[in-house]
Formats: C-alpha cells, sequence, structure tokens
C-alpha cells in the first residue's frame, strides 16, 4: 500500500512537466539499427497527431511506461518512411507517372523524429527507455533549459534577464532567460550576435537584451552604444511607435511580450550622445542626430598615447618609434603643450640639423630622414581623423566618469572611415577599462554594444593593439566588468577566440555559405536549414547554461529605429 501511494505521488508531480490536455504525440522506438542513447532518443508521431504541430526546435517530453521518469528533447531532425521500395515503384503504380491518379492500396508511412536530450527528471545518463511522447508544459520547457528545478524554484545564480519567448508545436508560449552571472559575469559572459544584415534584425535584438537587463539586473550597470552606420543608434530616447496601443501600427503581440516578461516599454532613459567635432563648426558635433549631440575632441594631452595607433602597421617600425619616443618625452616633460606646438617643434628640430654646417644626418640619434616622415605622418594626422584631433586649445573627452547605474552613452562615429572608428572605439575601451579598474566608479558592469565587430576583431592571423584588446577583454573582462555585446554579419568574419569566449549567442537568419563555417558545426543539417529561413523577430539562441539551443521570438525594440525618426505616423 506504501508503495502504491508513492507511485502515485510520484505520477502526480511528473504530471506537471506535461500538456497532457494536449495528448500523447507519438512513442519512443529504439531499433536494432538505430538505437536510443544517452544522448539522443527518436520517436514516431502517431496518427492522431498532424506533423505539421511538429517542427525543428520543438521540445517534447517522453514519460518513461514506468511512470517513474521524464526525459526532454530537442527536435534536431525529422524523417519520413514508406513501405515503397523505389521511386521507380511507385512511379509505375501511378499509371507510369500520372499524379492525379490515387493507388487503390494504402501506403504505409512513418514519420520518425530525432531528438537530442537535454535534461531528465531522475539526473541520471542512460539511454531513454520505451515511453510516451508528449508536449511539455511550461513548467516542463523551463526545466529542460535548466531554468528551473523540480520545485520550479529558479535556479541561476543570478537574476534571470528575459531574452524573448519560445513557442512550441502544441502553442505553449515560455519566457526564456539567461542567468545574470553568465551574461554580464562573474561566471560568464559577452554576447554575440550575427545574421544577414537587414534580415536577422541584430540591433533591434540586442536593444531589447539591453532594455531586459537593466530592468532586471541586481547589479550596477551602465551602457555604452557605438553608432557604427547610418541613424541605427541615434534615437534610442525616442519611444517605439510600434508599443503604443493608439497608434494605428502597433504591434499588439510585442505590447503583449513586454507585459509578459515584466520588461516596460519605454526608450531608454538616462541617455547622452556625443559625436566628434564638426571640422567646419568645431562648436558642433559631426552626427546625423538632430536632436541635441555634445561632441568631443581630444588635445595632444589626450591622444598622444595613442599615436602609434595612428600610424599605418607598416610604416611603424623601431626606427619611427625611436623618433617618437624622442617626442614624447619633451611632451611628458611639459616643454610641448599642444598639437601644434609638437609639429613646430619638430619641424625646427629638423631646420636646425639642415642649417647645420655640414647638415646633420641625425638627430638625437635617428637619421633625419625619419624624422621627416614621422613629421609628415603627424601633419595628416588631423586631416585624416577630421574633428578628433585638436591642434591649438583645450580638448574636450567624452566624460565617462559620469557614468552612472543605468546610464545610456551613444558614441557615434559612422561619419568617420574604419580607422577612426577603431581609434575612437580603442580609446574607450581602454578609458572603461581604466573607470572600472580603478575602484572610483559605483558601477559592477559597463556593457559595451557594437556593430560590426568584423571591423574591429577581424579573423586571421594579423594582430593589432585594439583586437589584442578585445581578445584580452572577452578572456577576462567579465572579472573588472568591461563586457562586450558584439554584432557582425557573420561569425566567422570576427576573430575565434572573441567568439568563443562569449557565453551567450544568438544566430538570426544566416547565409548557406556561412554555414559551411565551424562556428555552426554543432547544428544538425535541418537547423541549419531552419537558420537560412528565419524571420525577423526569431532567432535562435545558445547560452553557456542551455544544454540545447533554443528558437525564440523577441518583441520590437523598446525605441525608436533611427531611419524612422521624423518619419512616424
Amino acid at each position: 500500500m506504501q508503495a502504491t501511494t508513492l507511485e502515485q505521488s510520484t505520477t502526480s508531480s511528473l504530471d506537471a512537466f506535461l500538456n497532457l490536455d494536449y495528448g500523447v504525440i507519438g512513442r519512443t522506438v529504439s531499433t536494432k539499427s538505430e538505437p536510443n542513447t544517452s544522448r539522443e532518443f527518436q520517436f514516431w508521431i502517431a496518427k492522431r497527431d498532424p506533423s505539421s504541430s511538429l517542427e525543428i526546435g520543438n521540445i517534447v517530453a517522453a514519460y518513461s511506461d514506468s511512470q517513474l521518469d521524464v526525459t526532454f528533447g530537442a527536435i534536431v531532425e525529422m524523417r519520413s518512411y514508406s513501405d515503397i521500395d523505389s521511386f521507380i515503384a511507385d512511379y509505375l503504380s501511378h499509371d507510369f507517372g500520372n499524379a492525379d491518379v490515387q493507388v487503390p492500396t494504402d501506403v504505409s508511412e512513418v514519420i520518425v523524429v530525432n531528438c537530442n536530450v537535454m535534461r531528465n527528471l531522475s539526473n541520471q545518463t542512460k539511454p531513454v527507455a520505451r515511453s510516451r511522447v508528449y508536449f511539455p508544459s511550461r513548467l516542463g520547457v523551463q526545466f529542460a533549459y535548466g531554468i528551473v528545478n523540480e520545485q520550479g524554484e529558479t535556479i541561476y545564480s543570478g537574476s534571470p534577464i528575459p531574452m524573448g519567448v519560445f513557442e512550441n508545436g502544441d502553442g505553449t508560449v515560455v519566457p526564456i532567460s539567461v542567468d545574470e552571472n553568465f551574461l554580464i559575469g562573474p561566471e560568464g559572459a559577452h554576447l554575440n550576435v550575427s545574421g544577414i544584415s537587414g534580415l536577422a534584425a541584430k540591433t533591434s535584438a540586442i536593444q531589447f537584451c539591453i532594455k531586459s537587463l537593466l530592468t532586471h539586473s541586481q547589479q550596477n550597470i551602465a551602457v555604452v552604444m557605438f553608432n557604427v552606420k547610418s541613424r541605427d543608434l541615434l534615437y534610442v530616447d525616442q519611444p517605439n511607435t510600434r508599443l503604443d496601443h493608439d497608434n494605428l501600427n502597433a504591434d499588439e503581440w510585442s505590447i503583449h511580450t513586454y507585459e509578459t516578461l515584466n520588461v516596460p516599454t519605454m526608450p531608454f532613459e538616462n541617455a547622452r550622445f556625443f559625436a566628434p567635432a564638426d571640422p567646419t563648426n568645431p562648436n558642433q558635433a559631426r552626427s546625423l542626430r538632430s536632436l541635441p549631440t555634445e561632441r568631443f575632441e581630444w588635445d595632444l594631452g589626450m591622444i598622444y598615447r595613442d599615436m602609434p595607433t595612428l600610424f599605418n602597421p607598416f610604416d611603424w617600425d623601431d626606427r619611427v618609434e625611436g623618433v617618437w619616443f624622442v617626442i614624447q618625452e619633451e611632451i611628458e616633460q611639459g616643454r610641448i603643450l599642444n598639437y601644434a606646438q609638437m609639429l613646430n617643434w619638430t619641424q625646427t628640430q629638423i631646420n636646425q640639423a639642415n642649417a647645420a654646417r655640414p647638415p646633420q644626418q641625425y638627430i638625437r640619434s635617428s637619421h633625419i630622414l625619419t624624422w621627416n616622415k614621422v613629421l609628415g605622418h603627424l601633419r595628416r594626422f588631423p586631416r585624416a581623423f577630421p574633428g578628433l584631433i585638436a591642434t591649438a586649445g583645450q580638448g574636450r573627452n567624452i566624460p565617462w566618469a559620469e557614468l552612472d547605474n543605468g546610464s545610456v552613452f551613444v558614441v557615434d562615429i559612422q561619419a568617420m572611415g574604419d580607422r577612426g572608428q577603431r581609434l575612437v572605439f580603442g580609446r574607450a575601451m581602454r578609458a572603461l577599462g581604466d573607470l572600472l579598474e580603478s575602484g572610483e566608479s559605483n558601477l559592477d558592469a559597463v556593457v559595451v554594444f557594437v556593430d560590426e565587430l568584423n571591423k574591429f576583431a577581424p579573423s586571421g592571423n594579423i594582430r593589432t593593439p585594439l583586437k589584442d584588446r578585445l581578445v584580452d577583454i572577452t578572456a577576462r573582462g567579465r572579472s573588472l566588468g568591461l563586457i562586450l555585446f558584439g554584432a557582425e554579419q557573420f561569425a566567422s568574419s570576427v576573430d575565434k577566440e572573441i567568439v568563443e569566449n562569449s557565453s551567450t549567442y544568438l544566430f538570426g537568419r544566416t547565409e548557406t555559405t556561412e554555414l559551411r563555417s565551424p562556428n555552426y558545426a554543432a547544428f544538425s543539417d535541418e537547423m541549419k536549414t531552419k537558420l537560412t529561413m528565419l524571420p525577423q523577430g526569431r532567432l535562435l539562441i545558445k547560452s553557456a547554461k542551455f544544454s540545447q539551443p533554443i528558437f525564440l521570438r523577441f518583441p520590437y525594440p523598446p525605441c525608436l529605429p533611427g531611419d524612422q525618426y521624423g518619419s512616424q505616423g
């Protein structure tokens, strides 16, 4: 009697993880040639269940006939079998290829589904035994992904950060969250998003993630965004009309999802915008944003430590470095105060050497030709980086020390060339690292979002100071609190170490050629096929805490897309 009661209690508790109302959708099967393993299992779809209710990425639950265990699996492959011996046999049976003919005898056909094992309630590593297959309940899906335990309690070490919702084949909608401690540290960190430009909605996805993070995080966080193209991020302080009930173009699904995930639909508050000074009007910022924007411009005291990075790597050698160290010493000794003085002082050294009798070939142990080469580059830099370098007077830096909990700084660098963008981004990363390391800030973390990450850390063996810095940040930045949220069209175009050091990945619609790269080796062919057809607003998320990737849907971002400013209905 006691054993029966225990079994009934166990059965009752397991039922909570299953969508019993929908009914059985199939049965697990293990054959001589294709056995079930502890890693994967198979099942055939029941006749009562149309195959259209199941698709790649759905989650199912195998309920053992012993009623003592439930194993959750993610569908990665679906195959159709029939008892037809060959294609020619079927062709001949249809009156030699007449597709309108219906064969009088029934053809036996079965659809077999392959699933990757995610988790089971017994916490044992073993093959799936004979089982009925159900759709899981909302609790079952969250348990399968390690979001909750058997009692439905969150088991994350940090706050759950909603990333979107998962929609299963039975219509069950489940909020999906990642562990804050694996998104911004200290256990793991960094987010990477890849997908076809304009189709994957990478920027929108990250904006929603950041809004969710600022809402639900228990840590003090500031955000720095780099606008690298067009007006993408220049109006993050403006509300998205798609989230306004009164707007004719309102998206009710997105509004409902914000309510479900407990994320406000308001745009980013405490946002400030910065851009380089306009070369034609140094008192104005050079930006496509029509609302107030603060300018920044660096004087010699701010920029001289970055001078080596301004040189083309092919021009920077030991001889050039020797000349620069002489000039740098003069700056640090206070004998050169601004950029114009540096040019004049360098020209004076060359003139004095030429005026000597006989003319001097060397200036402080470096050949005069090298000095002329360095002077030529120094004169070129203000023109090569317009609006960034102040040749006279005091500069104006981005006030990083004013970052506070909830602050959002947007740095607009879209008007600059690639080298100028790398310069601004590199200096910002160093300044933010220094701020966090100094201990003078009350921030636990600074999240840096940059699109076109391949510009700053391209794949390949060529190393640059900025690329090395980014590799170091993704490897050790979580202990410091400097977190990188990067986006690019192709994950394979970004340095391998940076991508692999990210604990959370988002994959949007992706081209077939890109899917052949090693970044996608863990995905089945059918999952790759689904990635080539993903509509906007849907992503595949892979997290260090998830046993399997999951397809999720996210709402419109909380702020107005930059290209829509001024055209709202």
